[in-house]
């Protein structure tokens, strides 16, 4: 993992992502993660109730196309896509690249409700 906004703390086995819009929280071992608005309040994930966090089956840092993907489930049909941010990020702010989150099925190749 290149991506210098991309912190990991070995010992609890958390993952920190930095996307243009979020900050995502990894729990590998619980096979858990919990999206924040980018910028919040420092905090201890492992304090939060576990009705906070969602279930995933496992993701993937492609550094080459700049994205976070978390597979929701075993099948790989359901998908979450967030543009990685950087510290010289060209996508923040461009009216012109839609840098939003979604949720994706890959059955239908549609954005999901």
């Amino acid at each position: 993992m290149s991506n210098n906004l991309t912190q990991r703390t070995e010992r609890d086995e958390i993952v920190r992502v930095t996307s243009c819009n979020s900050e995502w929280v990894i729990d590998e071992a619980h096979k858990l993660y919990l999206r924040v608005p980018r910028g919040a309040k420092t905090f201890d994930p492992k304090a939060l109730p576990r009705d906070l966090w969602s279930e995933f089956s496992h993701f993937v840092i492609d550094d080459h196309r700049s994205e976070l993907i978390i597979y929701l489930n075993a099948e790989c049909s359901r998908i979450i896509k967030a543009h990685l941010h950087s510290e010289d990020c060209g996508s923040c702010g461009d009216e012109r690249r839609d840098v939003s989150t979604i949720e994706m099925s890959r059955l239908d190749n549609e954005a999901l409700p």
